[in-house]
């Protein structure tokens, strides 16, 4: 069974219990609960008197489903490691025998069967030992080609026989045990043929390499050493030693080696593997500009390597510059013909720059060698969703049910079907979606959450709730179904059954920061500031640098602020705590608003009006506009400047019309203003 990686929307995800389900952003959903604290008015007159709009978010932990890929891959590694170009040579021979000499002639020309009839004549003559030891190499060689092992040593045993002084019969013989994957026998073979001539340069990378894939790195490092010393200019022995000092951790060391090995070969294989190598190991050093250098050398030698060109495009991913990213994986994807996980990753490359449908262009080209490829339809099914493409998205999960019935991969298809059918408010089919996933597995807790979660959306609270306890006595080790269970009766407003299961919970994870700050609102709500204190302090105890932080420094502002009229201490406080929100996020729309509500109840209200005007400045978000223009007029109002209050009011009605305290202030605003021009 093709395993589905996890982290992905095939990956057993929960679903997002809020209405929103389209924050990716972060993993946890804000649903903004208003706190108001007890009306005060600001005039005599009638001026509506809900003087703030405090934000305290209550938050639970729920993951998204939606994988976020991330925006620095893997390079991709060379499929080559060592260079095993190691000659099969031929024993010379300093005689001219006919035969010898015509199955030399047609073993070059390619005529093997032509070669071996005659090489067989000499062995079978009265041929000199040292010609029927060439022969039988050379009918050895043949063999090793048909990748007839056995034979092949079977011919260069033979050989040995006649001459076992020739270090290039070892070599060969040494070779074909090699690729039968007899290492050990490789290796006692071939240090028979070094014993004979120890500075045989082949022989010693040879025996680097058998040594080297044995995992045996220093012993591979002293034999590419001692083929240094006999040619300090040797290539193919200087990449084999960077590799293997690479392997033993000697980044510097591999660095120097690849570097010398690269600038003695020059612009051949050697070479581009060299740059190749030295692109990847800068790429994970994250020095982008030495990984781009090599790297474009690389191309510069072999502008056809698919892989060079994808790692090239990578470290321009990492450097921002996405242009020329785009072009590096469109070339990698032009010149990638069979290495599937190359493609792969190209897919995933052009899913992170956004463009769906080159993505899926990438990941079609796969599915057309296996189209019963489950893992590669669920990659297809979520670029389809990202790029919105919803029933194509569920088309595709529904081949892997009827490709896989019955599986964890079906399972998992019908979960993500659940998933996205209720994101787009399928709720009844979202329900019956997940039903078929928990037919496969009934003790599936992350299903029986999501279920809950489409039965709280079809309105079918009973449901919700019983499917969430199911989740719970099966895994009784998160709190993921109690977290949703409490955020439900807090939404339906039942605070006293909620307040119960965020303290249940909490006695039992006295961690979850989530919880804790649920339970503070919870407590402002029911009028227990000194509860509701304690629990954002805990808040900010847990984690005292993410968004839960600033919003607890915010609400612990606020509260603060309640008694800073004639208390220079709590005004101190608040302004304080406000502070501290704004250093974990400058320029913050939320805190600068509660900070012009400090002001405010100060009666500092040029200051007010100043915060305001920032938080105006800092949002989007128009209800918090209209209301900073509501304080705004309000302030202008207690300055007497009843022109200015009007028209603050007016552009807060035009942001938000919704919002019946600005037409009750504009309304009583317009009164003062035109008592001020009859006055005039």
């Amino acid at each position: 069974m093709v395993q589905i990686k996890k982290n992905r929307i095939s990956f057993v995800k929960a679903k997002d219990d809020g209405d929103n389900s389209n924050n990716t952003n972060n993993n946890v959903v804000d649903n903004i609960e208003v706190i108001k604290p007890p009306p005060k008015k600001i005039l005599p007159v009638i001026i509506a008197s809900a003087i703030a709009i405090v934000t305290i978010a209550t938050v639970l932990v729920i993951t998204e489903y939606i994988y976020k890929k991330p925006q620095n891959f893997t390079p991709s590694p060379k499929k080559t490691s060592l260079i095993e170009n190691i000659k099969k040579d031929i024993p010379l021979s300093r005689t001219e025998n006919i035969h010898l000499k015509r199955g030399k002639d047609s073993f070059y020309k390619g005529y093997f069967n032509n070669a071996i009839a005659e090489f067989t004549e000499v062995v079978e003559s009265d041929a000199k030992d040292e010609d029927k030891a060439i022969a039988l190499t050379y009918i050895g060689i043949i063999n090793d080609k048909r990748d007839n092992y056995n034979k092949a040593i079977e011919y260069y045993n033979r050989a040995l026989k006649y001459n076992n002084k020739n270090p290039i019969i070892y070599r060969n013989l040494s070779l074909a045990y090699k690729n039968k994957m007899n290492l050990t026998k490789a290796g006692e073979i071939l240090k028979k043929g070094l014993d004979i001539e120890p500075n045989n340069i082949n022989n010693r990378i040879l025996m680097g390499n058998i040594l080297f894939h044995q995992g045996k790195y220093n012993e591979a490092i002293s034999q590419y050493e001692k083929a240094i010393k006999i040619n300090s200019e040797n290539p193919s022995a200087l990449y084999n030693l960077a590799l293997s000092l690479l392997k033993t951790g000697d980044e510097l060391s591999g660095i120097k080696y690849l570097k010398k090995a690269g600038s003695i070969d020059n612009f051949n294989k050697i070479a581009h593997l060299s740059y190749s190598q030295l692109g990847l190991i800068y790429t994970k050093m994250n020095d982008h500009d030495s990984a781009e250098k090599y790297l474009k050398l690389a191309i510069s030698i072999n502008p056809n390597d698919p892989i060079d060109r994808y790692n090239l495009g990578i470290i321009y991913l990492k450097q921002n510059k996405r242009t020329k990213a785009l072009a590096e994986f469109v070339q990698a994807e032009k010149l990638c013909e069979y290495d599937t996980i190359l493609l792969e990753n190209i897919g995933e490359a052009y899913f992170s720059l956004k463009e769906y449908n080159k993505s899926i262009d990438a990941y079609k080209r796969l599915l057309q060698t296996n189209k019963r490829d489950v893992k590669i339809l669920s990659r297809v099914a979520e670029v389809y969703y990202k790029d919105g493409d919803m029933q194509r998205a569920l088309d595709a999960y529904k081949k892997i049910t009827t490709i896989k019935p019955a599986s964890e991969n079906a399972r998992y298809a019908y979960l993500n079907m659940g998933n996205i059918l209720d994101d787009i408010k399928r709720f009844d089919e979202a329900i019956e979606t997940y039903k078929k996933a928990l037919i496969i597995n009934p003790k599936d807790d992350s299903t029986l959450y999501n279920l809950g979660i489409a039965y709280k959306h079809a309105k079918m609270d009973e449901l919700a709730i019983e499917s969430w306890k199911k989740a719970s006595e099966i895994n009784p080790d998160t709190a993921k179904s109690p977290m949703a269970i409490a955020k439900f009766y807090y939404e339906k407003n039942l605070i006293d059954l909620a307040m119960d299961e965020y303290q249940r919970i909490l006695r039992r994870w006295p961690d979850i920061q989530d919880a804790h700050f649920n339970l503070a609102t919870i407590y402002y709500k029911k009028n227990l500031t000194d509860y509701s204190k304690e629990e954002y302090k805990r808040v900010i105890e847990i984690n005292n640098k993410n968004e839960l932080t600033r919003k607890a420094y915010i609400n612990l502002g606020i509260i603060a602020s309640n008694n800073v009229k004639n208390n220079e201490e709590s005004m101190n406080k608040a302004l304080n705590y406000i502070q501290k929100a704004l250093l974990l996020k400058p320029g913050d729309a939320e805190a600068l608003f509660s900070l012009g509500l400090i002001y405010s109840k100060k009666g500092m209200h040029d200051k007010s009006i100043d915060t305001f005007y920032q938080a105006i400045k800092a949002t989007s978000e128009k209800k918090l506009i209209a209301e900073s223009y509501n304080n705004i007029g309000k302030s202008y109002y207690n300055k007497r400047l009843f022109k200015k209050a009007l028209q603050a009011f007016t552009r807060g009605i035009e942001e938000e019309p919704t919002i019946e305290e600005l037409r009750i202030n504009r309304k009583v605003a317009m009164q003062a203003y035109e008592e001020e021009l009859k006055i005039r």
